[in-house]
């Protein structure tokens, strides 16, 4: 197939399609990738259906199967921005360039495992085929048939000969139409049994990569992944002891609050027993009680700022 057979069967503008072809470096969207490989009669390796969606899914299910935990570890070796990593990932319509991609796939070492592929494989082609045959067999039978089964002018009038010629093609055609679809859900099946054990074959690849240490970028990721997770658990120790210590301060402040609730009662009903109390008195102890709520109002407010 040559670029211009390409942009003719694709369902985009034969302009837009040829640019991409002359352009030194490309990136056109996913979608738009994914529709010009289906257009060329293929398929992503162990991918289910040339969506972005489905695209997406076959990267998470590779994240968990190299047990890679942490969105931050994942942008930071992709040189992707972890808010729209995050949001890619879980976008039920993500539309990411093709760039994007390439680097989501060789930051996670998954090259081999989005290779192209025709669409259908030879055992699929070879089901089809067989299915036309069968199909072919059937009309010819129904020719045979039809031939043996033209009824004499003397029983049957012209009009009964063509109600029953109708019937028969009604027939005829309905059995040829059932024989398609059996063919098509067959071919079905063995597509998505091929796409399973496509995944089974670079799940098999990858954990002998691992065990072999040969995948650069991907221990790397995982070396990332293992420093973001022992950060995040440093730092929340750090948060819950930063709590403990809140906590305990906000306690000593309320028993010290109590106690001086308690001494400024006790004062008071010690001065309202004592003869005269002079104005002076009562003015320097007001101010010395205001100055005290003064000091616990604002140890209490330091405790409960956050530190963090």
């Amino acid at each position: 197939m040559t670029k211009e057979e390409l942009a003719e069967r694709s369902k985009q503008k034969n302009a837009h399609v040829l640019d991409l072809f002359d352009q030194p470096d490309p990136n056109p969207t996913l979608g738009s990738y994914l529709e010009l490989v289906d257009a060329a009669g293929a398929r992503l390796h162990g991918v289910t259906a040339n969506e972005p969606r489905a695209v997406i899914e076959r990267l998470k299910e590779i994240m968990t199967r190299e047990k890679v935990f942490t969105v931050s570890a994942l942008a930071r070796v992709s040189g992707l921005n972890r808010s729209q990593l995050s949001s890619l990932l879980n976008s039920s319509d993500p539309k990411p360039s093709l760039l994007t991609l390439h680097r989501l796939v060789v930051a996670l070492g998954a090259e081999q495992d989005f290779v192209l592929v025709e669409k259908m494989n030879e055992v699929v082609v070879q089901a089809v085929a067989v299915g036309e045959a069968e199909v072919e067999r059937v009309r010819q039978e129904v020719k045979a048939r039809h031939l043996r089964a033209v009824p004499s002018a003397t029983w049957a009038t012209g009009a009964e000969h063509r109600d029953r010629e109708a019937e028969r093609a009604a027939e005829q055609d309905a059995s040829v139409q059932a024989k398609l679809a059996e063919v098509e859900a067959r071919v079905e099946q063995l597509q998505q049994a091929k796409i399973a054990l496509e995944k089974q074959r670079d799940d098999l690849a990858a954990k002998t990569a691992r065990l072999g240490g040969m995948n650069t970028n991907l221990e790397r990721l995982r070396a990332e992944d293992a420093a973001e997770i022992a950060r995040l658990l440093v730092a929340n120790r750090d948060l819950e002891k930063l709590h403990e210590e809140d906590v305990a301060e906000i306690k000593r402040l309320t028993r010290l609050n109590i106690s001086l609730e308690r001494h400024h009662i006790a004062e008071i009903e010690r001065l309202r027993a004592t003869k005269g109390w002079g104005l002076g008195k009562k003015v320097t102890f007001g101010a010395g009680c205001f100055a005290a709520g003064v000091v616990v109002a604002t140890a209490v407010g330091r405790a409960l700022r956050p530190s963090r």
